[in-house]
């Protein structure tokens, strides 16, 4: 790979993780519940009293580190910068943080930061710059145990929603509309990023 490819996925992880990190920063001001990582990262947050990004570098690191040692080649660049600017985003935009007492209104906000969420995975995805924490476990367990991607992607998301409820996070409906629908929503996006970003990496 040339380094003017390198920059541009770069730009692409970049930009697609500061995305997910506005997408996640809505999901939390929606105040009705998270997609389900989210969620383990707040009970982990109120627990330790740490910030919200901080746990996502907290879980995001030992599952790099599981990964590392059972299928490292889903790992690359990528990997580092999606879970750093993700926490950077997350933690600079909860200082502006309100609160929103229509419920009508924090289910709209509460979609648009699944929709917002779907399309930075999407393009983080496209760049093929090396697989977030969460994805490269999934994809590094579904090889070794031989179970579909959609298997092993849905009991990580039962058992963090399960996590974050005994850690103390309220819940709702959100992360279970989250597990039924993220990943049709990040299909779509990459279906019609697909053309145009190949075009930006003149592939």
């Amino acid at each position: 790979m040339n380094i003017k490819k390198a920059l541009k996925r770069s730009v692409m992880v970049l930009l697609g993780s500061f995305i997910m990190g506005i997408g996640i920063y809505l999901t939390i001001v929606g105040n009705i519940g998270s997609d389900p990582l989210t969620m383990l990262w707040i009970g982990i947050a109120e627990k330790l009293t740490i910030t919200v990004g901080q746990a996502n570098l907290l879980v995001s690191a030992v599952m790099l580190v599981i990964v590392f040692f059972i299928d490292r080649k889903e790992l690359f660049v990528g990997s580092l910068l999606n879970p750093l600017v993700i926490a950077l985003t997350t933690d600079f935009l909860t200082q502006f943080s309100f609160s929103i007492d229509s419920k009508v209104m924090q289910i709209l906000i509460f979609i648009s930061g699944l929709l917002v969420m779907a399309l930075g995975i999407a393009l983080y995805s496209l760049a093929g710059f090396g697989r977030g924490a969460y994805e490269a476990l999934v994809f590094s367990l579904s090889n070794i145990f031989k179970l579909s991607i959609r298997v092993v992607r849905t009991s990580f998301d039962i058992l963090f929603t399960l996590i974050g409820f005994l850690l103390g996070v309220g819940i709702s409906f959100a992360p279970f509309l989250a597990i039924v629908f993220m990943g049709i929503l990040i299909q779509f996006f990459i279906q019609k990023l697909l053309r145009p970003t190949a075009e930006f990496l003149g592939e």
